[in-house]
């Protein structure tokens, strides 16, 4: 019997939801079709969830939800962000993750969504989809009693309880939202969940957690932050406790300050803390930086451009300039020749029959499209192709931005 590819249905959801977390083996987490059905309505009301079945039975998950991302100049730009995506281990090499993945951008395409993106599993499973990698993220351990700032830093971190977090750390990430390209609105009741105030069971887990905000001289939070101390040994009778830290930070102030708090507590002696931004300039206000130890930088999100004149004339440019592309992809979404001028006010783009200063497959450009790579470091690795003198310097100084951008909000 054929692999038959569909949207899934309210009723065909639970099912849904098991495989993807048989996939991901998050075994314990089966079971939770209801709650999370409930949650996602209007994305599985709009058709947004796609199985692929043989049979009557799901193996293969895909979920093409809606959103929206900020870019370059902070605009707000609809996206479809990818999630959930699986094959049972039964139906491997049968084309269903390509036949999925057709399915979701002919759905974006028609709905005049410019960009799909994601955040992937593994690296080499979406460049052949035309995704590319568009944003790094790091993580961070510290030393808790050998830390200290450059001199002292205003404000005030108060303990709070879950319910004050929620509110103060909504108004805190819309402002570093519409200010940061790669940030996506968090919906469907996210705060209250990773507060643990909405649970699939009904039982609040917030006082597994601590909650704090970083208030500025004048009361505005500008930071929350949330953590779980782990016990650890007494060796020669002293507490050796740490914690897993999860923050977020309106500007290299307030995220020092809530590092600091953290570093200052007792009992602490060390702690980590992912999902932080490449841009490390925060720890220039640390007496030694070399104290913020990155354990790791990885991958977060891959953008893939479907519509390359919405998404070219989204954003803005750090330079001024005029560029002729010539994109490839297999797809045809993409695909074409295209005249960009761009600068810091805005940008138009149209289709041209201009001979291009630049080749790049579409993978490429939306490796470019955020800000994080020079187009002139991936063309020395083959991922762009220089057709005039002086297009790749000119594409370093319209795509690149001085700060990288940062995902902040994983889905």
């Amino acid at each position: 019997m054929p692999i038959e590819i569909k949207i899934v249905t309210e009723s065909d959801f639970d099912d849904f939801n098991d495989v993807a977390d048989i996939g991901f083996l998050r075994l314990r987490e089966r079971g939770q079709g209801p709650f999370r059905r409930t949650l996602f309505a209007d994305e599985i009301a709009a058709g947004r969830a796609i199985g692929a079945y043989d049979g009557g039975r799901v193996v293969g998950t895909f979920a093409n939800y809606a959103n929206t991302v900020t870019v370059p100049g902070g605009a707000a730009v609809p996206v479809s962000a990818v999630t959930a995506v699986t094959v049972a281990q039964t139906h491997r090499r049968r084309g269903i993750l390509s036949s999925m993945t057709a399915k979701a951008f002919r759905q974006s395409a028609d709905a005049g969504v410019p960009l799909s993106m994601l955040i992937p599993s593994e690296w080499p499973i979406y460049g052949r989809y035309g995704y590319g990698h568009a944003t790094d993220e790091t993580r961070y351990t510290f030393e808790s009693k050998r830390c200290a700032t450059v001199r002292p830093l205003p404000g005030t971190v108060d303990f709070v309880s879950a319910p004050e977090w929620v509110q103060a750390g909504q108004a805190v990430y819309e402002r570093v939202r519409v200010a940061t390209p790669g940030a996506v609105e968090r919906r469907n009741s996210w705060w209250e969940r990773e507060a643990g105030l909405l649970t699939h069971d009904g039982e609040p887990r917030d006082k597994e957690w601590l909650f704090v905000v970083y208030r500025d001289e004048d009361g505005t939070p500008r930071g929350v932050a949330t953590y779980q101390p782990r016990e650890g040994g007494w060796e020669g009778f002293v507490p050796d406790n740490s914690a897993e830290v999860s923050m977020i930070a309106e500007d290299y102030v307030a995220r020092v300050r809530l590092l600091q708090f953290l570093w200052e507590q007792d009992w602490l002696s060390s702690f980590s803390v992912d999902r932080f931004p490449a841009d490390d300039t925060w720890r220039h206000l640390m007496v030694d930086p070399r104290l913020a130890r990155q354990k790791q930088r990885y991958d977060v999100l891959w953008v893939r451009v479907l519509d390359v004149v919405a998404a070219l004339e989204a954003r803005t440019y750090e330079g001024e300039g005029r560029l002729v592309l010539a994109v490839t992809d297999p797809d045809g979404y993409a695909d074409g020749v295209y005249a960009l001028e761009g600068g810091p006010a805005g940008a138009t783009a149209k289709r041209s029959t201009e001979t291009p200063d630049l080749t790049l497959p579409v993978q490429t450009l939306g490796a470019l499209y955020l800000g994080q790579h020079a187009a002139s470091a991936l063309a020395r690795v083959g991922e762009a192709a220089e057709e005039k003198p002086g297009a790749l310097a000119l594409a370093d100084r319209m795509f690149k931005t001085a700060v990288p951008p940062y995902c902040v909000t994983w889905f």
